[in-house]
């Protein structure tokens, strides 16, 4: 920028100069035939040699003045530069230290990753093993049912065949003594007319004696076997009855384990507004459903869900998280971990942040199933909840 302006200067210096040697010329030309310098010229030349003066004072004293402010200008441009490099050396050191945390971060979520693709994977094979039992319980469930009908309509039948059987061996045996006393009859009134005739006939009457005998005692045979006939009948619709009996209880029972097996479980419960340390057991006082679970003010105590049937049952946590810190939390049977869930806060200070898991597990009558911080948990109250149902 100086140099621009010196030429500057320069040039009008240099036009003022031309002009005043252009002028014209007032005195006429000399008898030795050369120009001659007049009394006007020098005055203007005079002049215009203060004028270069004063020019040439000023240009210097801008000259000094530009020379400061530049000066300033690059002892600005210094510092400005400084602070940059000291703000952008704070803003690298920031960038590393989130760099490294994003890194940090990131292998946590790898071998959180893997952790639960791996216990996912064990899910899943257990689900189809569950599936299995599943299928062959119903298919046993099934047969016994299948067992138990016709059971009933095997005794059914059993039990109107030999009552008709008995009714008619009792009618065809009193059939034959009623036959059999008509004879009896019918021969002693013979008898008692052949007595008294002649004497003559006492051959026949002998004969007739021996036939009553016989009869007597062939209906004597007949009495005996009816009544050994009637002891075995007895003996065997009692051994029958309580054969019907023990069916019939075991029936009873088949029946009271598929209604047990039937029934269905179902607990849905929300929390409250809370902070919980590591190791803490989370509480869901707020219930939503409760389908066939008796602990349930036990459950508002412990935080803890008691099995009261055995079984196959899905288990599921929903936590909202209040906070810029992370958190986590465990699923837990019988105080043993089966699930880890890892909730990641954002950059906000003030904002909510969820994470939730299910499981699928079997568990008997009196095993537990609640969920544990792992890390400090600020609960949102109504926003989390606690659920279990059984499948199986």
């Amino acid at each position: 920028m100086v140099l621009p302006m010196q030429f500057c200067f320069l040039s009008c210096i240099i036009l003022s100069i031309c002009h005043g040697f252009l002028l014209p010329n007032k005195t006429g030309i000399s008898s030795v035939g050369t120009y001659g310098l007049t009394d006007s010229h020098y005055l203007i030349l005079t002049d215009e040699l203060g004028i270069q003066k004063q020019l040439i004072a000023q240009m210097e004293t801008f000259v000094l003045q530009l020379q400061n402010e530049l000066k300033t200008v690059n002892q600005k441009i210094k510092d400005i530069e400084s602070g940059n490099r000291a703000s952008q050396s704070v803003v690298i050191t920031g960038l590393k230290n989130e760099t490294t945390e994003l890194r940090e971060t990131s292998v946590m979520l790898l071998n959180s990753y893997d952790s639960l693709k791996k216990k996912f994977d064990t899910l899943q094979n257990e689900n189809r093993v569950l599936e299995h039992d599943n299928t062959v319980l119903k298919s046993q469930i099934a047969n016994w049912k299948n067992f138990s009908v016709q059971i009933n309509q095997d005794l059914n039948s059993f039990t109107h065949s030999i009552a008709a059987s008995n009714i008619q061996n009792v009618t065809t045996i009193q059939s034959g003594l009623d036959a059999l006393t008509s004879q009896v009859k019918s021969l002693n009134f013979h008898f008692a007319s052949l007595s008294s005739t002649s004497t003559s006939r006492s051959q026949d009457v002998l004969a007739l004696i021996n036939k009553t005998s016989s009869v007597d005692l062939k209906l004597k045979t007949i009495e005996q076997n009816y009544a050994l006939q009637g002891n075995s009948m007895e003996n065997r619709v009692h051994s029958l009855e309580q054969n019907y009996s023990s069916l019939a209880s075991e029936h009873g029972t088949l029946k009271g384990m598929v209604n047990e097996m039937n029934q269905p479980v179902a607990l849905t419960s929300c929390g409250s507004t809370g902070t919980y340390a590591i190791g803490q057991i989370m509480q869901f006082p707020n219930t939503k459903t409760s389908v066939g679970f008796n602990h349930v003010a036990e459950f508002f105590k412990t935080g803890k869900f008691t099995c009261e049937k055995s079984g196959v049952y899905l288990f599921s946590v929903h936590i909202a998280h209040y906070g810029p810190a992370d958190s986590s939390f465990e699923l837990q049977r019988n105080g043993e971990m089966i699930s880890r869930v890892m909730i990641v806060s954002g950059t906000h200070s003030s904002a909510y942040y969820s994470g939730s898991g299910t499981v699928v597990v079997q568990i008997n009558a009196g095993d537990t199933l609640f969920a544990m911080a792992n890390r400090n948990v600020n609960n949102a109250a109504s926003y989390s909840c606690f659920t279990v149902i059984r499948i199986n």
